[in-house]
């Protein structure tokens, strides 16, 4: 596993987990290039089985640098809205055991070999190479400064999946995406003489958001909420005409429709991302609708919800502190919520695409049985590199040091191997 803070001067190899325990899986099918051999593993009463025959664990290591073990299935999207089971194939070696009873399965791999998986999960192999530059080394960079170390009581480096990086194996790698990686082979975002904590989402909806308002984190310099195109005066959210027409009169960004056709976006995701509106969005609930999603995501029993109230903003207009008001027991009941994956997950029956949202709703409209509509703006948490901008700079010539710059402003990029 990485050490936290240590500089590397060759390349790493790195720890993935593929399937975790919390994926509850029992079964998997795992197949060779080299020898053509056939692994079918399951978990029968408690006991690693291989090929019908009892095993304390399975190392499959790889012959060559053109070993390619295939997985079927895994978990894509682990507890997010697009989750989805997919086969994959990738390289390095694997180690397959048992954890509480359910599979776990760890991939040992190259760091730049992993990367040209990393950036056409993220974002496809048909992105412009400085779209894959970009996404590249910030992946490279966030790995390596270890910042959350997420499954650390795995003693793994990271998972295959968004809660980490997504990592989805050798599929959809272009020569592009190679190139990319080979163009930046041990190159870092630093600040302060220090690797980055390079964090990115899908799409931060026009203005990035800073660090401390998403995780219980120190404010970073490199990680300021920057507005996603040409300077604007920043909207002040405490006023209600700005507000509204921040989510439904947008500024002219990097990530909006214009730089990035609608149309023609699905072909730059990533395969299990879902075809949307990433920009701007609404879902709109009725009254039992929205009662059943809060007491089923809270574990609450509200009778009626009356009203949504942000009580706090970050600088991207997501909302970082909610109170949910309504009744219980013929007596008013109030519940809140202060971080903004919370509000995510409470307000959707999987999970809302970002906390940027106004609420078009008067405060007696759940009362009179009018539907509810949230307006957003972006998909996820908004830190950092938006990919859906990043996109949209690389489509007009922007470098991969210019997205960078962009994004993170103060950084600097160095190389620290060859």
């Amino acid at each position: 596993m990485l050490v936290k803070g240590i500089m590397p001067d060759t390349e790493p190899t790195i720890s993935v987990g593929l399937v975790l325990p919390i994926d509850k899986q029992k079964s998997i099918y795992i197949s060779s290039n080299i020898d053509e051999k056939e692994y079918k593993i399951k978990i029968v009463k408690g006991s690693l089985m291989v090929n019908g025959e009892k095993k304390s664990q399975l190392l499959l290591e790889k012959e060559s640098n053109e070993s390619i073990f295939n997985l079927e299935p895994i978990t894509a999207g682990r507890g997010f809205h697009w989750q989805k089971k997919i086969n994959i194939s990738i390289n390095g070696s694997l180690k397959v055991m048992i954890i509480e009873d359910n599979l776990f399965i760890v991939n040992e791999i190259g760091l730049e070999s992993y990367l040209m998986s990393v950036a056409t999960s993220e974002m496809s192999g048909e992105c412009p190479i400085a779209l894959l530059e970009a996404q590249t080394i910030a992946a490279r960079s966030w790995i390596i400064a270890s910042e959350e170390q997420k499954h650390k009581d795995l003693d793994i480096d990271a998972c295959n999946d968004d809660c980490c990086q997504r990592y989805q194996g050798t599929q959809n790698i272009s020569e592009l995406a190679q190139l990319a990686v080979r163009k930046t082979r041990g190159v870092f975002v630093t600040y302060d003489n220090e690797i980055c904590d390079t964090r990115y989402s899908k799409s931060c909806g026009g203005i990035s958001e800073n660090n401390e308002n998403v995780w219980n984190d120190v404010p970073k310099n490199y990680l300021r909420g920057v507005f996603d195109g040409k300077k604007i005066k920043q909207p002040n959210f405490s006023k209600e005409n700005e507000l509204q027409d921040w989510f439904l009169k947008p500024q002219d960004c990097f990530c909006n429709n214009h730089h990035v056709n609608e149309n023609e976006l699905k072909k730059y995701l990533g395969s299990v991302d879902e075809e949307g509106e990433y920009f701007r969005w609404k879902v709109s609930y009725s009254p039992h609708e929205l009662i059943n999603i809060i007491n089923t995501n809270l574990s609450e029993s509200f009778d009626s919800i009356d009203e949504l109230i942000p009580l706090k903003r970050g600088v991207s207009g997501r909302i970082t502190k909610l109170e949910i008001c309504g009744k219980k027991n013929d007596s008013t009941y109030k519940v809140i919520i202060d971080n903004e994956y919370d509000i995510r997950d409470a307000l959707h029956p999987k999970f809302l695409y970002s906390s940027a949202f106004i609420i078009n709703a008067n405060s007696n409209a759940q009362s009179a049985g009018e539907k509810l509509t949230l307006s957003g703006a972006g998909w996820g948490h908004g830190v950092g590199l938006c990919q859906i901008g990043a996109l949209g700079m690389a489509l007009i010539g922007k470098s991969s040091e210019e997205i960078l710059k962009h994004y993170f402003s103060v950084i600097t990029i160095k190389k620290f191997y060859d």
